[in-house]
């Protein structure tokens, strides 16, 4: 089922004197979307790998990554979250049956949407296939259209088992995808906290991520 939940950052000035948000607001807060392969077994699965830096997607033409400790903490709230429904973290790729990859669009001077589920092709970074191994490219079990905003963050989960298509193309799957979005601050660590927050809900509105 996907699901659009509204994360609110409540201002403790605003508490006294509104108790519940305008609804005409909801659109300028933090939103979370999550979709998923509904054919899969989350419950198969036992190890996952995910990198120490996040995708970056701007106007640069060559790749880029964050990985100050902001990043580390929105990582390890990934982190955390897997490994409390039962999956194990590991340090190479080699021995994980799930890889976690995560991005965040600072422009969109590359894309601002897309409905082609190949959508990183486009784009310099290491989320390309071979970063997990020598593999023929992406496959998505379920329409993908979203249409992104700057200070997005996305999280997918792939599957690191072999998928044959009907062009006997090896392909790997990307089983769980959550897409976080909201108005930024000038404050980058309420914008962390914000991001973090966002991440616990993506697992939170997605029982079936459990081993």
């Amino acid at each position: 089922m996907k699901r659009f939940v509204p994360i609110l950052l409540v201002l403790f000035l605003f508490t006294a004197c509104e108790k519940e948000p305008n609804t005409d607001d909801l659109d300028d807060n933090f939103l979370v979307y999550t979709d998923y392969d509904k054919t899969e077994d989350f419950g198969s699965f036992t190890k996952f790998y995910i990198p120490d830096s996040i995708l970056l997607i701007s106007d640069s033409k060559e790749a880029q990554y964050w990985k100050d400790d902001n990043a580390l903490r929105i990582i390890e709230a990934c982190v955390d979250n897997m490994e409390e429904r039962g999956y194990q973290r590991v340090d190479k790729k080699d021995q994980a049956d799930l890889g976690i990859q995560m991005s965040y669009v600072e422009d969109t001077h590359y894309f601002t949407g897309y409905s082609d589920p190949y959508w990183w092709w486009d784009y310099p970074g290491y989320w390309y296939p071979g970063y997990w191994g020598n593999w023929g490219g992406w496959y998505y079990p379920y329409r993908v259209v979203y249409s992104y905003n700057v200070g997005s963050l996305l999280t997918e989960l792939i599957s690191l088992e072999v998928n044959e298509t009907t062009t006997n193309t090896k392909k790997l799957s990307v089983i769980w995808d959550a897409y976080m979005t909201g108005l930024l601050s000038s404050s980058h660590r309420i914008n962390t906290e914000l991001a973090i927050t966002a991440v616990n809900q993506a697992f939170i509105q997605s029982p079936y991520l459990k081993k």
